[in-house]
């Protein structure tokens, strides 16, 4: 088999790219400096980049690629380091499974690829690209900013105290010890550190969920931020054990159980006077416990019903069956769907002093004066139910039920609507018409929910295309046509898509935008219903009655630059036609 040198020789001296001799110096150049063969060819110019990138793709059948054309994944990007990458002019592209596609400026640097796959564990595909667009590259994806999910130099500082400690020692001594040796370790100031950092930075970054969760060997710092999870960094396996006890104290949870899940809670103080709450949930699994923190910024403020970005049509049948006396309103959603702030934002709509408003939560996610808010505490009895069997006989006008998790909720629920009550609440279902088979597959009756439910409001959350970096381009006539844009949009069509800089941490995206359904129960959906219709068939007759999809809903937000159309596909399912 050829030596790349005999390769690359055969190559440029059959296609007269290069002179035997000039060739013959070089190698000599690389004898004395131990420099790539292929940047002393360059250097001595006599080759060009360009050419010599042609080259390498040919001789060895790789495919060669232009960085400046792609816009990359940060969380690929963030899977080796930058010093890596620096070192050995490398860039990962894309990570399929397990195989990683990088560009390389020289593709048989064995030692190179044979690194980065132990460092990895990935299955790594080189491709060639030029050494100046992978510098640019690099430059571009690892440049730090303030706030960014990297970790900082206070991490790498903390990091260094904490490591001071011999690792085996740490966690051999630890696995062993007694609860109030364990809380010696955990009250050192560098964990403490470490701890307070991780946090405060995913206020910091506005994360919606912070995930400290254990690998084989190493332990992994996650950030959900608007909506997607975000790889901010791996630390020594041994720093894993002392962060989870530190979190366990705080929200006081046992720290010696590590066999069942645990739920708990904590607040800190940001700045003088913001107030933030935490949720935290303590899973055990293969390698470890994993932590998820749910973040609950109190001092966010209500917002108004109009600035949710509802459709108009939404927003006058929303407030329309809020202003009624009773009946019940449903936010349906996964978990970070924004059905709180929407629940919230129609008690602020109706919240007048002649109302008795009245709210069941767990936790209370909004605090707001002149409303009566519950929190549950099922550790001393204090449920749902229970609450709301209470708040029945305080003579409430309206009720505000944080999650219908269980029938039993569901059913005292139903029968308050029923009775001279406005109840508002969240279910978590996928669609509008979904919810109304969710209700009867938790065991309410069909006449019920026909007495009972005035709208189902279904929504999700999209990222916002961000504004600095937004760039127009003309989407493809068949495409358009085969997604329904005709239905909404004549002629050309027009979207908008972000090229990713250093506002949006090279996303493309800032913030979010809401998009949404929503089904108001008329006579013939209750009659639909009363009859057991399926889902299809009651969705099918809402949207003959002029209800948007939400679908239909992102594409519209699509084409006023809101959002992309690729965050559109991955959120939302396509319409039954």
């Amino acid at each position: 088999m050829l030596s790349f040198k005999d390769r690359l020789k055969e190559i440029l001296i059959h296609d007269n790219l290069i002179k035997n001799e000039d060739l013959e110096k070089a190698l000599l150049e690389q004898k004395k400096s131990g420099e790539q063969l292929s940047k002393i060819l360059i250097d001595l110019k006599f080759i060009d980049e360009d050419t010599l990138t042609h080259v390498l793709s040919q001789g060895l059948g790789l495919p060669p690629i232009s960085i400046s054309r792609l816009k990359l994944d940060p969380t690929v990007v963030n899977v080796i380091s930058k010093e890596i990458a620096v070192k050995y002019k490398i860039m990962p592209i894309s990570l399929m499974g397990d195989h990683l596609t990088l560009a390389m400026a020289d593709p048989l640097n064995i030692f190179a690829i044979d690194n980065v796959q132990t460092l990895t564990g990935y299955t790594i595909n080189p491709i060639v690209s030029k050494k100046k667009e992978i510098e640019t590259a690099i430059e571009r994806y690892y440049k730090k900013e303030e706030n960014a999910i990297e970790i900082s130099m206070a991490f790498e500082n903390i990091i260094k105290d904490v490591q001071e400690i011999d690792d085996a020692e740490l966690t051999r001594g630890i696995a062993g010890k007694g609860k109030t040796e364990v809380e010696e370790v955990i009250e050192e100031a560098p964990i403490i550190k470490l701890t307070n950092a991780i946090i405060q930075q995913g206020v910091l970054v506005k994360a919606s969920d912070i995930f400290i969760e254990p690998l084989e060997k190493t332990m992994r710092v996650r950030y959900r931020v608007d909506g997607v999870i975000r790889e901010a960094d791996r630390m020594s396996k041994a720093l894993h054990f002392p962060i989870i006890s530190r979190i366990k104290v705080i929200s006081t949870l046992d720290i010696s159980e590590h066999r069942l899940p645990q739920d708990g809670r904590f607040r800190i103080l940001m700045g003088q006077e913001k107030e933030v709450d935490f949720r935290v949930n303590v899973l055990p699994t293969a390698f470890g416990e994993k932590i998820v923190l749910r973040i609950l910024d109190k001092d966010s403020s209500v917002v108004n019903v109009e600035k949710l970005g509802f459709d108009e049509n939404i927003l006058k049948r929303l407030k329309e069956c809020s202003l009624k006396p009773h009946g019940m309103i449903l936010v349906c959603g996964p978990t970070g769907s924004g059905k709180t702030t929407t629940l919230y934002s129609i008690v602020k709509y109706i919240n007048f002093p002649t109302k008795n408003i009245v709210t069941v939560e767990d936790p209370v996610e909004y605090q707001v004066k002149g409303i009566n808010q519950v929190n549950v505490r099922p550790e001393v009895g204090l449920s749902f139910t229970s609450s709301l069997r209470s708040i029945l006989r305080q003579d409430p006008d309206v009720i505000l039920i944080g999650e219908i998790r269980d029938s039993e909720t569901l059913d005292i629920a139903v029968k308050a609507a029923l009775t001279g009550h406005l109840v508002l609440s969240s279910l978590h279902t996928t669609t509008a018409a979904g919810s109304v088979i969710r209700m009867m597959n938790m065991g309410v009756e069909p006449f019920l929910i026909c007495s009972s439910v005035l709208a189902i409001l279904a929504q999700r959350l999209l990222r916002r295309i961000c504004a600095k970096c937004k760039e127009e381009y003309i989407l493809p006539q068949a495409v358009a046509d085969k997604l329904g844009f005709q239905k909404i949009s004549s002629g050309e069509v027009k979207l908008f898509r972000g090229k990713g800089c250093e506002h949006c941490f090279n996303t493309g995206y800032k913030g979010r935008v809401g998009i949404s359904e929503m089904m108001v129960l008329s006579v013939r959906l209750r009659e639909l219903i009363l009859n057991k219709a399926g889902e299809v068939k009651i969705k099918q007759a809402a949207r003959l009655e002029g209800m948007t999809t939400m679908r239909e809903d992102g594409l519209s937000k699509a084409l006023n630059g809101l959002t992309s159309l690729e965050e559109v596909l991955r959120v939302t399912a396509p319409d039954e036609n």
